[in-house]
Order: structure tokens, then sequence, then C-alpha cells
């Protein structure tokens, strides 16, 4: 396995005293000539991993008197990496719960026919839930799968909440890539009352057809989240 970098190793340890409360609401950050002693990095690989958290607004810069803890900041949703909600949320704090609203066996759509590559009237297991962090309502995640992958998904509960987990745990599907589309999308009736906001609110919308490793197409899904949880994508070269 290749060896992290350093600045990444600072961000994830960084990262791990913000989510468990190591590091509190306006706490100050040691020096970066402290930090770059205690890691054994120059100050240019510590400044790295701060100004990630900056870019997060995780921290803040003040001029003359250091780095703090931001008192206040959005949750962000980590799309790194496929993986659960509560992964995404990267909270080590957050309650993450899942209510689902929908779980049946349901002839395809058109459209998740065609994006799943299946028959026309091929049956899917359709699962639609509203994941709530801290007691708020999130996100809307409208998920349709192949019913021959996974064709007891309808009648079983969700390990730990996720689609993801009990796909891999249970029926044995690796995920190994997925395509995302993300815009914007005012919320109709239904989402406004799943997520609790008003009728026409702003609305992320993320489409993602999910492949596994080796059987192709194992989820398409539509998801919308409130603006209170924005995307936060890493972009490397």
């Amino acid at each position: 396995m290749a060896r992290l970098p350093m600045y990444e190793v600072i961000y994830r340890d960084l990262d791990r005293q913000l989510s468990c409360g190591t590091l509190g609401p306006g706490d100050r950050l040691p020096s970066e000539s402290e930090m770059a002693d205690h890691y054994g990095v120059s100050r240019m690989t510590v400044r790295q991993a701060v100004g990630r958290l900056t870019d997060e607004r995780r921290l803040v810069r003040r001029r003359g008197a250091g780095t703090f803890v931001a008192d206040h900041h959005a949750t962000y949703r980590k799309v790194h990496t496929l993986g659960p909600f509560s992964q995404d949320i990267g909270r080590g704090d957050a309650a993450v719960d899942t209510l689902v609203r929908v779980r049946e066996v349901t002839d395809a759509p058109e459209e998740v026919s065609d994006r799943l590559g299946l028959k026309p009237r091929q049956k899917v297991v359709r699962l639609l839930r509203v994941r709530v962090v801290d007691g708020q309502p999130a996100a809307i995640q409208d998920s349709w799968i192949p019913y021959g992958l996974a064709p007891a998904l309808a009648d079983e509960e969700l390990l730990g909440g996720s689609l993801y987990r009990t796909l891999a745990d249970r029926f044995g599907i690796r995920l190994a890539w997925a395509e995302q589309e993300v815009s914007a999308a005012a919320a109709d009736a239904e989402q406004a009352a799943l997520l609790q906001v008003a009728p026409g609110m702003p609305l992320i919308a993320i489409t993602r057809l999910t492949h596994s490793d080796g059987a192709g197409p194992v989820e398409f899904a539509h998801s919308w989240s409130r603006p209170e949880f924005p995307l936060l994508i890493r972009l490397g070269r």
C-alpha cells in the first residue's frame, strides 16, 4: 500500500481532532512552526494541510493572531470516494439516521432501464430514503437496483442504514466506480415535505450511476440535498 504524503497525514489527524472535539469551536491551533516540529515536516507541508481545512471553512485564519477552529461551518458532504452517506458527511460526532419511505419491487421506468442496461419492464428494487443528520432531514435518495442482483433487498433491513454496505456484505457486490451529474433543482411538493422545506426551495440534485467490480451498473439513483449540506469535491492532479 502506498504511503500517504505527510500533508495528508496531518490533514487527517487534524480532521480527527475536529470531529471528536479535541479541537473545539474557537480553539487556537499551534503555530505552523510548532506543528512542523511536532510532525517532523516543513512549515509548507503544515500550511498545505491547514489550507485544506481553511478552504472547508472548518478553520479560520486571523491576521496577527493565528489559526482558529471556526465557530460555525456547513456540514459538507465529501464525495471523494464511494461509501456510506455517514462517511460522506465526514463528522465523527454527527448522528446520521436513515428513514426508508419506499421499499418495493417494481418494473423499471424507461430512464432507469436505459441507464442500467436492462430489458424493457425488467424488475428492479426501488429504495426511497431520507437521510437525517443530527435530527435534520438532509437528503433524499431514490435508488434503483436490478432485481436479479439482490432479490432479497426489498425484504431485508439495510445494514446500518447503508445500501452500499448491504450490497457488499449480504450480496457480495463490490463497488468500483460511479458517474455523477450535479445540478440545481427546485423542491417539488413531495420533496419539500420530506426535507421539511418550502416548495420551490433550491436543492442540490445529483444523478449517480454506480458500477460494480465486474458486474456492470448496479445502482441508478437520484438524490436531492438541502443547501445546508453542500458537496465538497476534491480534485487532484
